[in-house]
């Protein structure tokens, strides 16, 4: 049996409507309609979340104004909904079945604001109740998404925890990765420090391999460690001239900005690439006084990776697009990016 709203129809389809095993099914499911099982069907909206959150539990408690409620709800599964409702992909309204309708619930916007209502405006911010002390102490490496939300979550169990973070300041990519006009440093700072009142130590400028290995850890006392290093490294064009002055990563470029350096730009300013590492590079560029920006990507615009919203701001600022385009080679003079 499978459902007749969600299966596509194809040439030389045979379709059976009504016969013994049907009626089965549907009394079945009659019967299911019927009984109490309220939250047990989950919509596609949080199926395709990666956190899993409950996307109709808080939708439902901003309707009834219950706002920190909402928040609630979401930290049972997500630690960072403000940056979230700022920075996430939203592959939930993807999915979201109103899109069939007319458009999708901006289910991403109603997280932000839900979650600058609890942090701006609430006498006290949503505060989760810990499970007693277990007497075991963990090491998170790396104040990232993932260090932050593995203390998070420990420190809701009952484990004490320290945070090592390489960089002077937490966050991780959220910090040296986006940019701060699409994510500023206030909520990412505010966010972070509902996860250290906790009772979370964070030690910054702390390197793994440099100025602490695993075995100090485990000598230390902590009786276990998480790696939650990141993904720092970039991939290279794999063309001639690659390296020459003048030709960055994109991801060393925003984390330059994210130290509070400004990045040698200047110029008629190219980047290459489809994803929201790319965008932002783009559209920090264009902030940065470039003469002009161009982005090539290898494909089509229906196929960047980045969002929507992205790559329409980008064009409304005036980041001119090249598809179907890759470089095949840096032309350099004196070692420095020519064309």
């Amino acid at each position: 049996l499978v459902p007749a709203c969600s299966t596509v129809i194809r040439e030389d389809m045979e379709i059976t409507t009504r016969n013994a095993k049907i009626m089965d099914g549907r009394r079945a499911s009659l019967e299911l309609l019927l009984s109490n099982h309220f939250a047990d069907c989950l919509p596609p909206c949080s199926m395709r979340c990666p956190a899993g959150v409950d996307v109709q539990g808080y939708i439902a408690h901003i309707a009834n104004g219950d706002y920190q409620e909402a928040v609630r709800v979401i930290k049972q599964t997500n630690p960072l909904p403000a940056i979230c409702g700022r920075v996430c992909t939203r592959p939930c309204e993807l999915a979201c079945r109103r899109n069939i309708l007319d458009s999708n619930v901006k289910i991403d916007f109603l997280k932000r604001f839900a979650s600058d209502v609890d942090m701006y405006e609430a006498l006290r911010h949503v505060t989760p109740e810990l499970a007693p002390d277990k007497d075991r102490t963990i090491a998170v490496i790396g104040a990232g998404p993932a260090g932050l939300s593995a203390a998070y979550y420990l420190r809701l169990s009952g484990y004490r925890v320290t945070i090592f973070e390489g960089m002077p300041e937490p966050g991780g990519m959220l910090r040296y990765g986006i940019p701060e006009y699409r994510l500023p440093y206030d909520v990412l700072d505010r966010e972070i420090d509902t996860i250290l009142e906790l009772g979370v130590t964070l030690k910054t400028n702390t390197m793994l391999g440099e100025d602490l290995t695993i075995r100090d850890l485990f000598n230390d006392g902590f009786d276990a460690v998480f790696l939650g290093i990141g993904a720092w490294g970039s991939r290279s064009l794999g063309v001639q001239g690659q390296d020459a002055e003048g030709v960055l990563s994109g991801i060393k470029f925003l984390e330059e900005l994210g130290r509070g350096r400004k990045p040698d730009l200047y110029g008629k300013v190219v980047v290459v690439g489809g994803g929201n590492t790319a965008v932002d590079c783009a559209r920090t560029s264009l902030r940065l006084d470039a003469d002009k920006v161009t982005l090539l990507y290898r494909r089509t615009r229906k196929e960047m990776p980045a969002n929507e919203m992205e790559i329409d701001a980008a064009e409304h600022e005036g980041v001119e697009m090249h598809f179907l385009a890759a470089p095949v080679e840096v032309i350099t003079e004196n070692n420095r990016v020519k064309a």
